[in-house]
């Protein structure tokens, strides 16, 4: 059942007191776009809406008196991942963390980062069991499996979002949000980011390419300012490194090619059904039978036979770029948009070089991919959706979320942008969590620098001029009366997929026993659920 909020049991006549955030100034390095909706927002984060902001005024002032009867903050626990594992510096982050929200929510607030290959399995288990994870996010977890596994609260309920998101529905336009809606309820909040991809990026270390002598300037510039390069050309570099470095792997590479190296639609969420030609069609088809996954599937197996790729990659579950940090590993792929150049470089610990080999492109779901949600479970609903609001609008609270403490992890240099601070580099930083896109608004607060400082603006427009937009853009699938085929069509792949995605298996064989798989775990079925839910949104919604 859903929790009811708790009823307030205090009353306090201050009520001057204000929302999250209220008269901290956004950082002024700060792009002045963040892709958000621009609009006015008040002290207590209301907007125009009066009646919301009496509302989160008097449960932050009521918090703070029982704290103060108590002499003990009630505590909030937000969950997300890293690549690296849990930062050295993560207590005295929360330590700065909650001296901060005490004044201005009435609360602790713990953040809570485990390792990536960890959180799925962890996080499962945290939910499941009632041990406290208030806010989290649904990366890796899946925004869909988590709704159908009873995770995550419907953030409308008793009218909590108009009460106390207001700040939130002034940041993210009404139809971003609406995205985010499965069956018609809100269950999270999308991150601010970049909702169009460039889908390919190949990244390698520049030191590898000095050694080898490759001269990245003979390749033109995309439009994104990277080097364009095609896969002959990716090939011809792998050789040379591969030949150079013959006690280190070329690629870092993972179970995602689909996502990061191709214009396939996974509509809601998954590859059980595709839009195969999304900026043209509306047909749901098989991508694991098409030609789009048998050149993928040859490019790997051709990697694993050259000895480009560890014969490990089917166990080790390593993110990419720690992989590349380690040093053991040369290059990796991902998606690409303005800035990453500075994002991967951070987060390999080392100079990398982005090579563009895609196109731009806005998936039915690159808004509701990963949502913040709130646990069903958690103790208290109104203050853990006041942190979910302030996550959005106060750039303090952003700042140490995204970057850590300011003069032991970071500084801000003459420009506005900031950089590791004196004696701290790469290797023995405290906090980095490197996953900037996961946060709920990175744009409020600093860049790194080597980013323009209107990073946020870019991003907006790099949305806004998408070449390549899917036509279900916005379109969501409760799938809770498929939840076990979906399950059988995912033990289906994880069986047989991983094998032909790392090049294990040689494609035609390999391709062959996975559709047997799932086919049989009941693939068609699914996909003509898909299709009819999906033609009726069309319908409603008068696209053709």
């Amino acid at each position: 059942m859903k929790k009811k909020i708790a009823s307030l049991l205090l009353s306090m006549t201050t009520m001057a007191m204000v929302f999250c955030g209220c008269g901290e100034a956004t950082p002024e390095s700060a792009g002045s776009g963040d892709g958000t909706q621009q609009t006015s927002t008040t002290a207590d984060g209301s907007g125009d809406t009066a009646a919301a902001g009496d509302k989160a005024a008097q449960a932050i002032a009521d918090r703070k008196a029982k704290a103060a009867e108590t002499g003990e903050y009630e505590k909030v626990v937000i969950a997300f991942f890293d690549w690296t594992g849990r930062p050295a510096g993560l207590d005295r982050v929360n330590e700065a963390l909650s001296a901060y929200t005490e004044e201005t929510l009435g609360l602790d607030v713990e953040l809570m980062i485990i390792d990536s290959a960890a959180y799925g399995d962890d996080m499962k288990l945290m939910l499941s069991s009632g041990e406290q994870v208030d806010l989290f996010s649904t990366c890796i977890l899946g925004y869909n499996p988590s709704i159908n596994n009873g995770y995550v609260l419907d953030l409308e309920e008793n009218g909590m979002f108009d009460d106390y998101c207001a700040g939130i529905k002034e940041k993210i336009r009404e139809d971003y949000l609406d995205a985010c809606r499965v069956g018609g309820v809100l269950y999270g909040t999308p991150p601010i980011k970049d909702y169009a991809i460039e889908t390919c990026a190949v990244c390698v270390g520049q030191e590898y390419l000095d050694a080898i002598g490759y001269d990245v300037s003979a390749l033109p510039t995309g439009d994104l300012g990277y080097p364009k390069a095609t896969w002959d050309d990716i090939n011809d570099i792998y050789a040379q490194l591969h030949e150079q470095f013959p006690d280190k792997y070329v690629m870092a590479i993972q179970d995602n090619e689909l996502t990061q190296g191709s214009s396939v639609d996974n509509i809601a969420g998954d590859y059980f059904g595709t839009l195969l030609d999304p900026q043209n069609s509306l047909k749901i088809e098989d991508v694991y039978s098409s030609d789009i996954f048998k050149e993928w599937a040859t490019r790997a197996y051709e990697w694993n036979q050259a000895g480009y790729i560890s014969q490990d990659a089917l166990t080790d579950t390593t993110g990419a770029s720690a992989k590349v940090k380690s040093g053991s590993y040369m290059a990796m792929m991902a998606c690409c948009k303005p800035g990453y150049k500075t994002q991967i470089s951070g987060e390999c610990g080392r100079d990398m070089v982005v090579f563009d080999v895609g196109e731009s492109f806005m998936s039915s779901s690159s808004v509701s991919s990963f949502p913040w949600c709130i646990n069903q479970n958690t103790e208290d609903p109104v203050a853990t959706i006041q942190v979910l609001n302030a996550l959005y609008t106060d750039s303090t609270i952003e700042t140490l979320m995204c970057w850590g403490q300011e003069g032991v992890d970071f500084k801000v240099n003459s420009d506005g942008t900031i950089t590791y601070a004196d004696g701290v580099d790469a290797n023995n930083s405290e906090y980095y969590p490197n996953v900037l896109w996961l946060m709920p608004n990175p744009y409020m607060t600093y860049v790194w620098e080597g980013d323009p400082l209107d990073l946020g603006q870019q991003i907006a427009d790099f949305n806004d001029n998408c070449a390549c937009k899917s036509l279900a853009l916005g379109f969501t699938w409760d799938n809770t009366d498929y939840a076990s085929e979906y399950t059988a069509l995912k033990n289906a792949y994880d069986e047989y997929g991983p094998k032909v995605v790392y090049g294990f298996v040689d494609p035609e064989t390999g391709i062959a026993e996975l559709e047997a798989a799932l086919q049989a775990a009941g693939l068609n079925d699914y996909m003509a659920a898909k299709q009819a839910a999906l033609d009726a949104w069309a319908a409603e919604n008068g696209i053709q």
